[in-house]
């Protein structure tokens, strides 16, 4: 494959509602093992793409926390690398802190890395492609711009407030539109786009031109009625976290082996932050089904198409069930526990019933006392 540049842009992520208000959807915890960036940085590398950059939004400790030097994900740091893009000028001023700004502040990179095309990719949108051949045909056919897309048959539930890609018959883009729900049966954007190195310092130079604000889909969407823009199909397992609704339901999907076999297989390494912990332990009235348990945690109950993460502990009499519980977590005696999303650090000692739904979960924020 021709050499290739890839970026995660957590400028256009979704947020996700209280999961997020101190954290980027890419640090965000996924399966009690993942962060979210884990994903398309597993795209990149599994892609041969070495060269990997994060363009920043906000909350940067957060990802610093996760992603260290960067060279978990970096196979040769000799060649490669991943560097964090954050735009200091702009970063307190919403309007003007958008991808564009980043990716002019730091053009640094684009002109430094060694590389003919770049690939930008979401966060908050999960799925697993190998760019290797995209990027060859793109570069083949003189493509330019390529958007990666998706057609789905849940377009009133999902991706609400995505682009909806208008695709003519020869599979070029001829327009972006939000999606408010009206149709089932659409064809979404993924936020993914394989772009010629200098197209995009181009389409860099055309946004500031056009508007102080503009983003790159505005750029994508504004260009398209002026230049062929190709779009590849995507095929496979997609999930777009929107809400808190979603995390909670696209995580516990996950227990289903055919969901996870179809993100998660063993020739497409996902690579993410490793801990030193022991083993799970089980008490004597401890009862598990259906559930991921991770290192560290001791079950005293029942826990019941749950995910459980490291050093949680659930003391006897304590029913958990339809629930995620993020890791260092402390349940007491005898609390029931329905569609909860509980973030890290948590101690639930005084509650003892917390019963959520499945459209409208309930939270607790990281280190609360319940």
């Amino acid at each position: 494959m021709s050499k290739a540049i890839g970026i995660i842009n957590l400028h256009d992520a979704n947020e996700v509602y209280p999961l997020t208000l101190t954290r980027s959807i890419a640090s965000a915890s996924f399966l009690c093992r993942y962060a979210f960036i884990d994903f398309p940085l597993a795209n990149f590398s599994n892609s041969g793409i070495d060269t990997k950059a994060v363009l920043v939004q906000k909350h940067l400790s957060s990802l610093e926390k996760h992603i260290g030097g960067g060279t978990t994900w970096t196979s040769n740091t000799k060649l490669g690398g991943l560097t964090m893009l954050y735009d200091e000028e702009h970063a307190n001023n919403s309007g003007y802190n958008h991808d564009v700004n980043n990716l002019r502040e730091n053009d640094w990179f684009i002109q430094q890395a060694h590389g003919d095309v770049v690939v930008i990719a979401p966060s908050d949108i999960i799925y697993r492609q190998d760019f290797s051949a995209l990027v060859e045909d793109h570069i083949k056919n003189n493509h330019r711009i390529s958007v990666l897309v998706q057609d789905i048959h849940e377009g009133k539930s999902t991706f609400i407030g995505e682009d909806i890609a208008d695709v003519d018959d020869n599979g070029f883009l001829k327009d972006l539109n939000p999606n408010h729900g009206a149709d089932d049966n659409i064809t979404v954007s993924l936020k993914t786009y394989i772009v010629d190195k200098e197209v995009l310092r181009g389409m860099l130079r055309v946004a500031q031109k056009t508007s102080s604000f503009y983003s790159l889909r505005d750029t994508v969407k504004a260009l398209a009625h002026d230049m062929p823009i190709y779009t590849y199909r995507h095929e496979g397992y997609v999930r777009c976290f929107d809400s808190l609704a979603h995390y909670l339901e696209y995580s516990l999907e996950m227990l289903n082996p055919d969901h996870l076999h179809e993100l998660i297989v063993k020739d497409w390494p996902i690579v993410t932050k490793t801990f030193d912990t022991a083993p799970a332990k089980y008490g004597n009235k401890a009862q598990v089904s259906d559930s991921f348990i991770a290192n560290g945690s001791q079950i005293g109950g029942t826990v019941v198409h749950s995910i459980i993460g490291r050093n949680v502990v659930i003391k006897e009499g304590c029913t958990i069930k339809n629930s995620v519980i993020l890791s260092n977590t402390y349940v007491s005696e005898n609390t029931h526990i329905e569609n909860l999303v509980c973030d890290k650090e948590a101690r639930i000692l005084h509650t003892k019933e917390i019963r959520g739904t499945e459209e409208e979960p309930q939270y607790i924020k990281r280190g609360d006392i319940v």
